[in-house]
């Protein structure tokens, strides 16, 4: 057989198997047992989402602004301050610089007995730092808001 005829008896084998769905069943049959999977996936999902907490208000903390927090110092420069519940404080600092806050809390905290674990920042934009003391945790967040610049402490 030359080759070209090997070639479009390939062909013809080929066309033959597609029509009869030899090679594509597989494939149609994979595609739709994945697309049943996905589906009792979604449907297992619960019609609604959980109540999330609303932390908008984190970001605008009212009210006078305490020295101390839960043990934690809070910024003499603080000009506002709010706790939201036994783990969760925050207050604003006007627009001081990122590095004069981590410099405070790195002091503060090291005074105090704390480890830190963790420290990022964002430039003027924001940071995270996190500190250890015996099973106890604490995390500083900070963010721009407006003019101001907003720290949030949660300790567990």
């Amino acid at each position: 057989m030359s080759r070209n005829a090997r070639f479009v008896f390939v062909l013809l084998l080929l066309a033959a198997s597609l029509a009869c769905g030899l090679i594509t069943n597989p494939i149609t049959s994979g595609a739709q047992n994945l697309a049943s999977t996905a589906e009792a996936a979604v449907s297992a999902i619960p019609s609604g989402l959980p109540n999330l907490p609303d932390v908008t208000g984190y970001l605008d903390p009212t009210g006078a602004p305490v020295s101390d927090w839960n043990g934690i110092p809070v910024m003499p420069q603080a000009t506002a301050g709010q706790e939201f519940n036994a783990n969760t404080y925050s207050f604003k600092v006007g627009s001081t610089p990122q590095a004069d806050i981590e410099a405070f809390y790195n002091e503060k905290l090291k005074t105090l007995g704390w480890s830190s674990v963790f420290s990022a920042a964002t430039g003027s934009v924001g940071g995270f730092m996190m500190f250890s003391k015996d099973s106890n945790v604490i995390t500083i967040t900070t963010a721009k808001a407006d003019q101001d610049t907003v720290v949030l402490l949660i300790k567990q």
